[in-house]
């Protein structure tokens, strides 16, 4: 009985050190795995420092007396720069995305570095519908203040496209796919017909979409909803 009891205790260990080590081998590879997410993220995010034409050029420095201008800026609304600025229920990294579109826009047109976190300082919750950002409002905002040309809402793809031809900038709702990301409610921004008859977009949540060039039937494929649209001198 003691030889017995003394396998069944060496059985008992050997299983025990089994699921241990299979344990301390599973904590390491989900370990390695979420490194790897982790370096991927932060590739994918700095490639949002990027016009699309300087390869990990920084967008903004707020520091800085003479920002570079001329070209669309890209603001990420996860940008550690705002991204925790108080906007609508929470922030602007969470609820930011049309205010992070008309700061854009709204820097391109004027000439001047408009951030996110100074332009919500600016209209506090008067371009929110139900929290939510209202890109006709933003439209409003800035034709009132600055004189922009604006369109009111429309929902045709097709007409939006024929606006960025003419050089307006156009704001776009969208839900569901659009590129590698899946969005429940996102606002995103058409800014430029590419002279290879591509698009050019800005995504506020995406710096891999905003630096990639859309054809147009790929824009066509997108689930977008309502649009807006403004024009200031950039022509």
């Amino acid at each position: 009985m003691k030889r017995l009891s003394a396998a069944r205790l060496k059985l008992a260990i050997a299983l025990l050190l089994g699921i241990v080590l299979g344990f301390v081998a599973w904590f390491g590879i989900a370990l390695d795995h979420a490194q790897t997410d982790r370096v991927n993220a932060v590739k994918n995010y700095e490639r949002g420092y990027s016009d699309g034409v300087q390869d990990a050029q920084p967008i903004i420095d707020k520091k800085a007396s003479n920002p570079k201008s001329g070209y669309m800026p890209l603001f990420l609304q996860k940008d550690p720069q705002w991204a925790s600025f108080a906007y609508s229920d929470e922030t602007i990294g969470t609820y930011g995305c049309g205010l992070t579109c008309a700061a854009m826009a709204l820097s391109y047109e004027n000439g001047n570095t408009v951030t996110p976190d100074l332009l919500a300082s600016l209209v506090g919750d008067t371009c929110l519908t139900d929290r939510v950002n209202d890109m006709a409002k933003f439209t409003q905002l800035l034709h009132d203040r600055y004189g922009f040309d604006r369109v009111d809402t429309f929902w045709d793809t097709d007409a939006a496209l024929s606006y960025v031809n003419d050089g307006w900038i156009v704001f776009a709702g969208v839900s569901g796919k659009l590129g590698e990301r899946e969005y429940g409610s996102h606002v995103v921004m058409l800014w430029r017909r590419n002279d290879d008859g591509t698009y050019a977009l800005r995504d506020p949540d995406d710096g891999a979409n905003s630096i990639k060039t859309w054809t147009r039937e790929e824009l066509e494929a997108v689930g977008f909803g309502s649009f807006n649209a403004i024009r200031g001198d950039k022509r």
